[in-house]
């Protein structure tokens, strides 16, 4: 197959769709962090014009440093739906601030507590957050997580904390009763209130104000008409998502959100910590390109095809005694999966083992590592396979060094550790949500034949030796997140430790099989168990 007939893209979706995510819990890690990873993805979703943004309780001051990395350039939407500001700058393009007659009520019975909340307001024509700097028992892990922020503005008196044009309050752990709250902030009187416990500071609970024209959902439908999208798609994890998601014409929860939030989400997908967001959206935008799919994750395999590639290989690759080495196995799936397709042909600066009409094969024994920079190339070009060869049974012989006769024959040894292919996997792991990308585990039976003096039956030198497949056992297609799910094991709590893991798959290294299932949005870790992390089994993802 030559390089233009690669091209056989199915093609992008024709709607115009904007993904609006909430950054908390949602988007960021439970560390307030954005991975690499998720930067990366969601700068190329913007660059392929893909329609990206947030809406968070942050203003832009606290959010622009952390998002800046994904290079989103659409407008965002901030302090709950208060502003919508630039994505890339922060410069305020609408803003939705408080009736004077009910903040004047408001600020009447702030007074009469003695309370003392953060003041988002313009001052001077700059945002700025007034807060009472003798009483800043309840603010002082604010105020130390946001250390340096020039925007912050210590106030000696309630005269000088009410100065400019309000447009937020934020009172944290409140000494007013909420039954008195709600019925100073309510909807009748033009406000919003939105009350929850902090994402990070579980001992914290904050009661968010703001203008009743302000909301995540009346932000996202406006900025939905301002880009001219045809369908939003929200994304989140609490009750302050809540208003979105009922605007939204379709609307996804974190597998780490609060029920209350799943329950009116259309489906649910992996967790904050698993880059979920981008992942889905991902899913969703990308160019997908013609191929073919196994139905299932098991495939039994064409036994007479396989048996023609390895006689094929043999009679092709052994040149001299003991010189085979690994060549065999590479060659005798080549030619079981390329059959008399194109094999080593050249895609840009690279190399493919096979090319298909269903796409690229590439034999990959050990080293993914190498598989990077070909990957990253190749999966704008067309599908990949990337057929990693398990030896599930291994026989040993030894063989005369110099006439390659057999003269000792040992019986077939069982191995089931998936250790060496998940620490593989791991070399490649930023591709493996990508859906023009399959791995397929080619499960062997292969004769070890080690070359031996007959006189000592000790190898000399380097010890020579060749592997001999002998039968493909059964394949294993994992094609998307979910396929993955296979290498978890019967009997597996919802919740468990890695060791406990581990007591059910007693040959593989539970730590680095979790780093890939959490990756791919199956677990999650959500704490400890005594010294040990706890994970959990997550929703079967989307995708």
């Amino acid at each position: 197959m030559k390089d233009g007939q690669l091209k056989n893209r199915t093609g992008s979706p024709s709607r115009k769709t904007l993904y609006v995510t909430d950054l908390d819990g949602t988007l960021l890690t439970m560390k307030a962090g954005l991975k690499d990873r998720a930067a990366e993805l969601i700068r190329r979703l913007s660059e392929q014009g893909v329609l990206f943004t947030y809406a968070t309780a942050r203003r832009f001051v606290s959010a622009g440093p952390i998002m800046q990395k994904a290079g989103i350039s659409i407008p965002v939407i901030t302090q709950n739906g208060v502003a919508i500001v630039k994505g890339d700058t922060g410069e305020m393009i609408a803003m939705n601030d408080f009736e004077p007659e009910s903040l004047e009520e408001a600020k009447q019975m702030i007074m009469q507590y003695g309370e003392t909340p953060l003041v988002y307001a313009l001052v001077d024509g700059e945002h700025r957050v007034s807060y009472l700097s003798y009483d800043t028992a309840r603010t002082k892990t604010y105020l130390k997580d946001r250390k340096g922020d020039a925007t912050l503005r210590p106030c000696d008196s309630y005269e000088q904390l009410f100065e400019g044009r309000i447009y937020y309050f934020t009172f944290l752990n409140s000494i007013i009763p909420i039954k008195t709250l709600n019925g100073v902030f309510s909807a009748e009187k033009g406000f919003a209130v939105n009350g929850q416990m902090d994402t990070y500071h579980k001992d914290e609970f904050w009661y968010e104000v703001f203008s009743a024209k302000a909301s995540k959902a009346n932000a996202a439908l406006q900025l939905k008409e301002m880009l001219g999208a045809d369908e939003l798609v929200c994304f989140g994890d609490n009750v302050n998502d809540i208003s979105m998601f009922r605007a939204a014409d379709r609307c996804y929860a974190v597998s780490n959100a609060l029920d209350e939030l799943k329950a009116v989400a259309d489906g649910i997908i992996g967790s904050n910590e698993c880059i979920s967001v981008p992942t889905f959206v991902e899913n969703e935008q990308a160019e997908i390109f013609s191929y073919q799919a196994e139905e299932n994750v098991i495939k039994e395999p064409d036994a007479e095809r396989f048996a023609a590639a390895v006689k094929k290989a043999k009679s092709r690759e052994y040149t001299n005694i003991g010189t085979l080495n690994e060549k065999c196995i590479h060659s005798a799936l080549k030619y079981y999966y390329g059959e008399d397709c194109d094999q080593e042909a050249k895609i840009g600066d690279f190399y493919a083992d096979v090319v298909t009409e269903n796409g690229i094969y590439e034999i990959q024994t050990a080293n993914f590592s190498r598989l990077n920079k070909k990957l990253e190339k190749m999966l704008q070009a067309c599908h990949v396979t990337v057929v990693y060869p398990f030896e599930r049974r291994v026989k040993s012989l030894n063989a005369d060094e110099k006439t390659g006769e057999i003269l000792t024959e040992g019986n077939y040894r069982y191995f089931s550790s998936y250790t060496k292919f998940f620490l593989e996997l791991y070399r490649i792991k930023s591709f493996l949500t990508d859906p023009n990308l399959t791995i397929c585990i080619a499960e062997l039976d292969v004769e070890r034949v080690n070359y031996v003096s007959r006189k000592t039956m000790r190898r000399s030198g380097r010890g020579k030796y060749s592997k001999n497949p002998t039968a493909l056992r059964r394949e294993i297609y994992l094609q998307k997140s979910r396929d993955y799910s296979f290498f978890l094991p019967d009997g597996l709590s919802v919740e468990f430790t890695a060791a406990e893991l581990g007591k059910l798959m007693k040959a593989t290294d539970p730590g680095i099989m979790l780093e890939i299932t959490s990756y791919m949005g199956l677990t999650e870790r959500i704490g400890k168990k005594g010294s040990a992390y706890l994970y959990r089994l997550c929703p079967t993802p989307l995708f």
